[in-house]
């Protein structure tokens, strides 16, 4: 039997909104946060990854999982650099908490928390995201 490579990303509607999703967050938040929200913080180290142009590589990082279906919400999430994002996350998961929640204030810590204790599952259809994505894309262009 042959065997084929996997795809890398799936070519499904829901799957490519997701992406548009992920990108509109993305801006969003650098455009709330303005640079990696662990640079307030010296015990997190220096910020690391950079374009080749010089410009920080930031990321999006959802505070709650993004198998849930309210992880579109810009409020759960903060902007990193690629250093704090990938390395520093997992090599302090505890204090990279700390410091995001510091980071977010106590009323989107709040929703936050909230969310996380939520446990139902919520289907979502390809119209469901794709009016997320255009609120999304209303609120990028205000």
């Amino acid at each position: 039997m042959k065997r084929t490579k996997l795809r890398k990303n799936s070519k499904s509607p829901i799957a490519q909104i997701k992406k548009e999703i992920q990108a509109l967050l993305r801006e969003l938040a650098i455009r709330r946060d303005k640079t990696c929200v662990m640079s307030n913080y010296p015990e997190t180290g220096r910020c690391g990854g950079y374009r080749k142009d010089g410009g920080k590589i930031l990321q999006f990082d959802h505070l709650s999982t993004r198998a849930k279906s309210i992880s579109w919400d810009v409020r759960l999430g903060v902007t990193v650099c690629l250093r704090h994002h990938f390395y520093y996350k997992k090599q302090y998961p505890f204090e990279y908490e700390r410091c995001a929640i510091d980071n977010i204030g106590p009323k989107r810590a709040e929703l936050l928390y909230r969310v996380r204790e939520d446990t139902k599952p919520y289907k979502m259809s390809l119209s469901d995201w794709q009016l997320v994505e255009t609120g999304l894309s209303k609120e990028l262009n205000l």
